[in-house]
């Protein structure tokens, strides 16, 4: 078994009471205000998805509002005490990720952090869920960091999953409330969509030809000691490019946390788009299909009733090294893909305006599909 290294360990100890202390007299010295509100981006830079959602709906039920967008850093360093003075008066915290700083203090009894958690559904294991996998953390580290602490109201997509997300933060079932995800908000308002597919063709000009979209967005795979599987879909993708009917485009979303590098074998592949600019969900809009492997945007793109599928040859290993909540074949009505041959076959029989029942797909996952964004922020200010 790992043991972290007293030097580590020592420093984390340390580093852990100076912020404490820290938070303890900003507290005691300022006064909390209502009006102010700390957003915490984590995956991406830019303000996105459930907290631009939420931070918009938030402007117009709080006009006096002050909202401060931080960028959480999984790093213990010098940053993180500004950050925690930042928190030290601030009525509402808001995350849809990992934030460190929240769980290396006691907050305010007051504080109310609020974690809009990224994924639909309940996927693939994370947090305290993968605790004695290949992938999650030590036992040891999560005495010294308990990750995913404090929270005081979770939001997730339906009832159904409640229970795995009590699992994954540590906590009480009963402050996780099954209200749904704002950003899929966007696929109930027809003339915004037209306008976000307008801008997305200005600023990709080979779209203006018409030809099949389908999407593909794998989940981020952990690398060294927590690496999930040795299955690379870059490669695999790169390498049967060039079988595609000549009227299919392939979209490639990279996930937020993969790097630049990684995506080099796709970067001069002439029916391949690499999507960096524009949410996932935009891009969903001018999509006709979609692939995945493991991520639980496949479970948003359900919502569209177009054709959707997971490419998973490496199930049983990454089952082994990290693991599922509910079987794929339960929760999602994609196609099983598990070798090359069936991945070029399925990518050329796709075509335009093409149906595909999801049904089983949105009731299993989704308890509210529209109005989310106004429900979950009713709900945060007790209205």
């Amino acid at each position: 078994m790992y043991r972290l290294p007293l030097w580590k360990k020592t420093y984390i100890i340390l580093y852990k009471v100076l912020l404490r202390l820290i938070y303890i007299i900003s507290s005691l010295c300022l006064r909390q205000k209502n009006n102010k509100i700390v957003i915490a981006l984590y995956r991406t830079k830019d303000l996105e998805g459930n907290l631009k959602y939420i931070y918009d709906e938030l402007i117009k039920e709080m006009p006096d509002a002050k909202i401060h967008l931080v960028r959480g850093e999984n790093k213990m360093n010098l940053r993180l005490f500004k950050e925690v003075i930042l928190l030290s008066n601030t009525k509402y915290l808001i995350l849809d990720d990992y934030y460190l700083p929240i769980y290396l203090i006691k907050p305010r009894k007051t504080l109310k952090v609020i974690q809009l958690w990224h994924a639909a559904g309940a996927f693939k294991k994370f947090g305290w869920s993968t605790l004695g996998t290949k992938f999650g953390s030590n036992q040891e580290y999560l005495n010294l960091v308990p990750i995913h602490s404090n929270y005081t109201n979770v939001y997730v997509s339906t009832e159904k999953v409640i229970d795995f997300y009590a699992d994954a933060f540590n906590m009480d079932s009963n402050k996780i409330y099954p209200l749904g995800i704002p950003r899929i908000d966007l696929f109930n308002q027809p003339k915004e969509c037209a306008k976000i597919i307008e801008k997305i063709k200005k600023d990709n000009p080979q779209l203006q030809e018409d030809k099949v979209n389908v999407l593909v967005a794998p989940t981020y795979r952990a690398k060294g000691a927590q690496e999930e599987s040795t299955f690379d879909f870059i490669s695999l993708l790169s390498n049967v490019s060039k079988t595609f009917n000549k009227n299919i485009r392939i979209i490639f979303k990279p996930h937020p946390y993969m790097n630049e590098k990684s995506l080099a074998p796709l970067q001069e592949v002439p029916n391949i788009i690499i999507a960096k600019k524009y949410s996932i969900n935009e891009w969903m809009l001018l999509s006709d299909a979609f692939i995945t492997d493991y991520s639980s945007s496949i479970f948003e793109f359900s919502l569209l009733k177009r054709p959707l599928a997971h490419v998973i040859p490496d199930l049983d290993e990454y089952t082994k090294n990290r693991g599922f909540y509910q079987d794929i074949d339960v929760i999602s009505d994609g196609k099983i893909i598990n070798n090359q041959q069936e991945l070029v076959e399925w990518i050329n029989s796709r075509h335009k305006n093409e149906y595909f029942d999801t049904s089983n797909m949105i009731r299993n996952n989704f308890d509210y599909v529209e109005d989310v964004t106004v429900r979950i922020v009713n709900h945060i200010l007790q209205r």
